[in-house]
C-alpha cells in the first residue's frame, strides 16, 4: 500500500521557518542584525561541512570586514572563516563548520531534496525546498524533531498536472535573466556561471542581473507558495 501512495505522490515546494539555539550560526545571528544567507556547497573529503554565507551590511570597511569574520569564528559551530569579497552590500565568506545542528539534513542530495534558499532575518532561519515526495517530507520532519529543533511549516505547494505554469507572472525582463540563468547553471551546485557571465549574455550590468533574479524569484514563490 506504501508504494501505492508513493507512485502517485507529487512533488512539493516547502517553506519552513526555524529558530533555535543548537542550530549553526546561532551565536553569530543572535547579535547580528542585518539579513544572511548560507549556501552550502560539497567539498571533496569534508562533505558538506563548508558553506559559503553572505552578509548584507552597506558601507563596509576594512575594520568591518574584520569584525564580521572575527565574530563569525567566535561562534561556536564555526573552525574557520575566510573573506571572499563584497560586491555592494554583500559580504561574502568561505566558512567551515565542526559542531551544531544543520539547517536541513546532511542527506539532502541522497533524498532528491533541492534547497532553493537559507536566508535568515528577523531572528528566524527561512529554509525553501523542493522536496520530491511525501516521504521524503517526512524524514526532513524527522530531522528536525530528532534534534528537537523548533520549527513550524510557512508554505507547503503541492504541485499538480493541472498547475498554471507560475512564468506567466513575470514581466519578460526577469522571465529571460531567469531563464538565462537556470539554461546556463547559476543555479546548479557549485555554480557552472557566475552573475557577471549572466549579465554579459543578457547584455546588463551584474546589479541588474541580480535585482531581476530576487524579483523573479520573490514572484514566482509568491505565486507557488502563498494559497
Amino acid at each position: 500500500m506504501t508504494e501505492g501512495r508513493e507512485s502517485v505522490s507529487h512533488p512539493m515546494c516547502l517553506e519552513v521557518c526555524l529558530e533555535d539555539s543548537q542550530l549553526v550560526l546561532s551565536s553569530f545571528t543572535a547579535s547580528h542584525q542585518g539579513p544572511i544567507t548560507l549556501e552550502f556547497q560539497p567539498t571533496q573529503g569534508l562533505g558538506w561541512d563548508y558553506a559559503f554565507v553572505t552578509i548584507e551590511e552597506s558601507d563596509v570597511a576594512g575594520s568591518d570586514i574584520e569584525r564580521l569574520r572575527t565574530e563569525l569564528e567566535h561562534d561556536p559551530t564555526v573552525t574557520e572563516a575566510e573573506y571572499l569579497g563584497t560586491i555592494g552590500d554583500d559580504n561574502r565568506f568561505k566558512l567551515r563548520f565542526e559542531d551544531g545542528v544543520p539547517l536541513f539534513p546532511p542527506e539532502t542530495t541522497e533524498m532528491g531534496v533541492q534547497v532553493l534558499s537559507a536566508r535568515h532575518a528577523d531572528g528566524d532561519w527561512n529554509i525553501l525546498m523542493h522536496v520530491p515526495t511525501h516521504s521524503t517530507l517526512h524524514e526532513i520532519q524527522s530531522h528536525y524533531h530528532d534534534h528537537g529543533i523548533t520549527f513550524r511549516v510557512k508554505r507547503l505547494h503541492i504541485a499538480r498536472e493541472t498547475d498554471i505554469g507560475a512564468e506567466t507572472a513575470l514581466p519578460p525582463g526577469q522571465r529571460e535573466a531567469l531563464l538565462v540563468a537556470y539554461r546556463n547553471g547559476y543555479f546548479q551546485v557549485p555554480r557552472d556561471v557566475s552573475q557577471e557571465e549572466v549579465a554579459d549574455e543578457l547584455g546588463i550590468s551584474k546589479s541588474g542581473v541580480s535585482q531581476r533574479l530576487r524579483r523573479s524569484i520573490d514572484r514566482l514563490i509568491e505565486a507557488t507558495l502563498d494559497p
